[in-house]
C-alpha cells in the first residue's frame, strides 16, 4: 500500500514538476519566497484587522504569530524530524528547480504548506463573514503550496499533509485566541 501511494506521489510530482512556462515559474517562485507572504499577512491584517477591530490587533497578530510557529516548528520536529523521507530533489532523478536550491535533506510534511494553510484557516475562522477574504486567503495558500512541488521541492503528499495539519494548527489557535478574548471582554465589563 505504501509503495502504491509513493508511486502515485511521485508521478504527481513529476507531472506538476514539468509542466512549466516563464510565467508560471516567476509566480511560482515569488509565491515560495518570505516577503510575499509578508505582503499577503500585512494586507490581511490592514483591510480586515485594522479596519474592523482595531483595538483587538494585538490580538490578531498574536494569533498569526502563534501560527507560524506551531505549524512551522510541529512541522519539523514532529514530521520532517521523525517521517525522515527525502525531498524529491534528493531522492529523484531530472527534478526541475526554478531559482532555488534543493534545501534540506526531508521534505514530510511541507512547512510552507503547514504555515499557510495554518495563517489563512486562523484569518477565515476570524472573519467568516467575509467570503471574499476567504477566498483570496485559500487561493494564496493553495498556490503557495502548489508552487513547492512546482519549484521541486516537494511531493504532493507532503503538501496535502501540511496543508490539513495547518488547518488543525489554525483552528486550534483560533479556539486559544477566543478564549484568550471572551476572558478579555469579562473582564472589561467587571
Amino acid at each position: 500500500m505504501i509503495e502504491a501511494l509513493n508511486e502515485l506521489d511521485t508521478q504527481w510530482f513529476y507531472w506538476v514538476n514539468q509542466h512549466h512556462n516563464v510565467p508560471l515559474d516567476w509566480t511560482m517562485w515569488t509565491l515560495s519566497q518570505h516577503w510575499s507572504w509578508a505582503i499577503v499577512i500585512a494586507l490581511a491584517a490592514g483591510l480586515l484587522t485594522f479596519r474592523l477591530e482595531p483595538r483587538r490587533w494585538w490580538l490578531v497578530t498574536l494569533g498569526v504569530v502563534l501560527c507560524f510557529l506551531a505549524a512551522d516548528q510541529g512541522s519539523v520536529h514532529l514530521f520532517k524530524d521523525t517521517v525522515a523521507r527525502l525531498r524529491p530533489c534528493h531522492a529523484l532523478e531530472g527534478v526541475r528547480m526554478f531559482r532555488t536550491g534543493c534545501g534540506g535533506q526531508y521534505g514530510f510534511v511541507s512547512s510552507h504548506a503547514a504555515n499557510a494553510f495554518a495563517i489563512a484557516t486562523f484569518f477565515i475562522l476570524r472573519y467568516r463573514n467575509i467570503r471574499w477574504a476567504s477566498i483570496l486567503l485559500i487561493l494564496w495558500a493553495l498556490g503557495t503550496s502548489y508552487s513547492r512541488a512546482y519549484l521541486g521541492k516537494h511531493y504532493p503528499g507532503d503538501l496535502i499533509c501540511g496543508a490539513l495539519f495547518g488547518v488543525v494548527v489554525g483552528i486550534l489557535i483560533t479556539l486559544i485566541v477566543n478564549a484568550v478574548e471572551k476572558k478579555l471582554q469579562k473582564n472589561e465589563t467587571k
